[in-house]
């Protein structure tokens, strides 16, 4: 008996039940706070890709060439054709523009956390600087650092459902 009148392993015993109960309601020992990092990025490339992301059809592209303005503008968006025939498929590149990826999308979350769990999983293409955002000409705006999207885990299978 030591300090506070338990029998030996008690504490241990009961420091363990907690870890396991916390355990059990978080789902595991993965890495959720990756995988949540991951599904916020996708939720908003599936909510307001359309919506709040300027399309950006050519390099000498102007902003207003466009129809309709994008309200609350979260960065740009391009969109490429592969391959021929059946076999022709689009894929999306999204631009984001750093204030935007900071205080609106990853906002209260530790974003160099965010921009290193992105690199490591090929999600954002980083920087010839080896940062994680890059230098874009971006239409209107000229010369600018951003994020650039290539990859999104999931979001593949997720249009794919919605078409």
């Amino acid at each position: 008996m030591g300090i506070t009148g338990w029998p030996d392993g008690t504490a241990t015993t009961a420091a363990r039940v907690c870890l396991n109960a916390w355990m059990n309601e978080r789902g595991g020992v993965g890495n959720f706070e990756g995988d949540a990092i991951v599904s916020r990025l996708r939720q908003v490339i599936e909510r307001f890709g359309e919506s709040r992301f300027t399309r950006w059809e050519s390099a000498a592209a102007k902003v207003d060439e466009h129809g309709p303005r994008t309200i609350d503008r979260l960065g740009f968006r391009k969109t490429m054709e592969h391959g021929l025939g059946d076999a022709l498929h689009t894929t999306n590149t999204y631009y984001v523009l750093p204030e935007s990826w900071r205080s609106e999308i990853f906002r209260g979350m530790n974003i160099n956390a965010v921009n290193k769990e992105l690199l490591q999983r090929g999600v954002i293409e980083p920087g010839n600087d080896g940062k994680a955002s890059t230098l874009v000409r971006l239409p209107g705006l000229g010369t600018q650092r951003c994020y650039v999207v290539k990859t999104i885990p999931g979001l593949a299978e997720s249009e794919a459902r919605a078409a």
